[in-house]
């Protein structure tokens, strides 16, 4: 039971580390002017706006793979039934049940691929938020 426990635990302290992944600032003008407080406020807007900017882009993405893959599952699918000699029933089973696997192969690989390691895209995204308000980024801790 401790083994699960630490387990556990040792799993949720991973994510939150992922999750507080933050910018360092350096102490230029702008961030001596507006202060840590201000600052901080600052990189939170950032990184909202980076999530709800990325979340629409991989939202996106997610659908056009999961449509290229069901239409790929769906011919592979088709073909399988019209080999197993059923006629157009085993045809279009056949191509369903590949649309259906396709699409949901494409979900589960976009859902289960890095999960752990901090997002370049999102960095980028909030190096260039935090830039465009005057400030610089020298690090991510």
């Amino acid at each position: 039971m401790s083994k699960k426990i630490t387990s556990v635990a040792l799993v949720g302290l991973m994510l939150s580390a992922c999750a507080s992944y933050r910018p360092i600032l350096d102490e230029n003008k702008k961030y001596s002017k507006v202060g840590e407080s201000q600052a901080e406020r600052d990189i939170d807007e950032c990184m909202n706006r980076a999530d709800s900017y990325l979340t629409k882009h991989k939202s996106d993405k997610m659908k056009k793979q999961m449509g290229r893959q069901a239409v790929q599952g769906a011919a592979l699918g088709g073909l399988v039934g019209a080999v197993s000699g059923n006629g157009l029933q085993g045809v279009a089973g056949g191509a369903a049940i590949g649309a259906g696997v396709g699409a949901a192969g494409a979900y589960i690989d976009e859902k289960t691929k890095d999960n752990l390691k901090p997002d370049q895209l999102k960095q980028r995204y909030v190096n260039n938020c935090l830039h465009r308000k005057d400030y610089q980024v020298i690090g991510w801790k």
